[in-house]
């Protein structure tokens, strides 16, 4: 009997990482679901799903981390895919207090936590079931082209941008590595309808790209053999603007 594909997500508890963490269980994956907690959605959808467990890690807490990556070094046979989703996004202003604790924040989620994921499950992406592992980080547009008012978050991005090249070249042929820049995917609560026009007046093309833009974007880097070390855009062409 061939064995499932197995998947990890960071940062599965809301909103892309839920949206993939559904989508691979209705493709068959099994799903291990790197969360802060162990409530929500993300825990009403295991109680219906055997092939999604949930593993409680604090990101910024080594010791957590450590004991998230030996849990799934003795529970996991292998794994399939490994998606850098965990993100903070707030502006340099609402930190002026607190610069350097929330700069550290950035680099222990964006940055640490993925390298620390990749390394510490390489044996693990080695036993892959499917013809290569895959690794793909989550970054963002502001990682080539920064915005000003997120100055720490940005470069962390283009930090984790910068890891998945190193990786890329570390773990080729058996893992592929690659990033994926989004756009205005889904607008926050706290964004304004002047904030969510501005925002779309300023690309090709002027809607919200939705999840489903980066799913399908995340199948084809899974599907496609020949992919690794690239950088993909979903974006709506904001970039170019």
């Amino acid at each position: 009997m061939t064995k499932q594909p197995i998947a990890l997500i960071t940062g599965a508890g809301r909103r892309l990482g839920l949206h993939m963490t559904r989508y691979l269980l209705a493709e068959g994956w099994q799903v291990i679901a790197l969360s802060r907690s162990h409530d929500g959605e993300l825990a009403e959808l295991a109680t219906t799903n055997a092939d999604l467990s949930i593993v409680t890690c604090d990101a910024l807490s080594d010791a957590s981390v450590d004991q998230a990556i030996a849990h799934i070094q003795r529970t996991a046979s292998h794994l399939d895919f490994v998606l850098h989703n965990a993100s903070l996004y707030e502006k340099d202003a609402a930190h002026t207090d607190d610069a350097c604790a929330f700069y550290d924040q950035l680099y222990q989620i964006h940055m640490k936590l993925p390298a620390r994921l990749n390394e510490g499950l390489r044996s693990q992406l080695e036993k892959r079931v499917r013809t290569t592992a895959n690794i793909i980080h989550i970054t963002d547009i502001y990682a080539s082209n920064p915005n000003p008012e997120y100055a720490l978050y940005c470069s962390t991005k283009a930090g984790l941008e910068n890891l998945m090249l190193s990786f890329a070249k570390r773990l080729a042929p058996s893992i592929r590595v690659n990033a994926i820049q989004p756009g205005p995917i889904k607008f926050l609560p706290e964004h304004s309808d002047a904030d969510k026009k501005q925002v779309l007046s300023e690309t090709l093309l002027p809607v919200e790209g939705g999840f489903e833009a980066l799913q399908q974007a995340i199948q084809s880097i899974l599907d496609n053999e020949y992919m690794t070390a690239a950088i993909i855009r979903v974006d709506g062409g904001r970039s170019v603007t």
